[in-house]
């Protein structure tokens, strides 16, 4: 057995290992991403997101499109289906700050002031925090709300890692953007009328006269004869002879 084997055994190993190494990074911080947003975008239908957060650690996504009327939810990429609401739909939001709510925006009734929580405790929370996550509420029975990790602390060396700093500034931009599209009126879509064919009236039927049969010419009248003197009538004075009345 050569005295190189095992050396190059152990090296190829090494390289092996190095490539899945490389590919996980890849797929994490460049394929995963692309995944996500591709799949945001082809949601919207090409619109641009007002705002966008994407998490490939959580395999997790959401986007806001007001032009659009649309908000996209991205659960578990891959195993859940993509979710898709209407603004109308949108209730509301909350924004964790280690386990507590620091500020919350919900919809109210047209003769209720909007409801919203805490400026200070958003603007003002310090940056050492160890877990942000935004919580959104929608207007429905099965899926009513979404939450969405934007830091953690085991995030630090993974895709998107943007710091507790960022993260509440992402956590913001998400809360005043919702309180702005809340404080709008709901414009519900009515569908139009169905529209239905017009039903073909029935076909009508051409009624045609019979042709009256052709009557035949009348006949030449008959020519008086020569020899028999036109008969007088009888009460012709006039052509009478005088001798009876002398």
């Amino acid at each position: 057995m050569p005295t190189f084997l095992p050396a190059l055994i152990i090296l190829s190993a090494a390289a092996l290992a190095v490539l899945i190494i490389l590919y996980r990074i890849y797929e994490s911080r460049v394929e995963q991403p692309k995944k996500l947003e591709d799949e945001v975008k082809e949601a919207l239908g090409g619109a641009k997101p007002d705002v966008e957060s994407i998490e490939p650690v959580r395999k997790a996504a959401c986007a806001i499109s007001y032009m659009a009327d649309k908000i996209v939810i991205v659960r578990e990429f891959g195993k859940l289906p993509t979710r898709t609401y209407t603004i109308a739909d949108l209730y509301g939001l909350e924004v964790f700050v280690d386990g507590r709510i620091f500020a919350r925006v919900v919809r109210a009734g047209s003769a209720k002031p909007l409801d919203t929580g805490s400026y200070k405790a958003i603007d003002d929370i310090a940056p050492t925090v160890n877990d942000v996550t935004v919580r959104l509420i929608f207007d429905d029975p099965i899926h009513p709300d979404f939450q969405l990790i934007l830091w953690r602390p085991d995030d630090a060396l993974t895709a998107r890692a943007e710091g507790p700093r960022a993260a509440m500034a992402r956590a913001r931009k998400w809360f005043h953007h919702v309180e702005a599209i809340l404080r709008r009126p709901v414009h519900v879509k009515v569908p139009p009328p169905a529209i239905h064919a017009p039903v073909p009236e029935p076909a009508k039927v051409a009624v045609v006269a019979p042709i009256p049969a052709a009557l035949p010419e009348p006949g030449p009248a008959p020519a008086p004869s020569a020899s028999a003197p036109p008969k007088k009538g009888e009460g012709d004075v006039l052509n009478a002879p005088l001798i009876p009345y002398i």
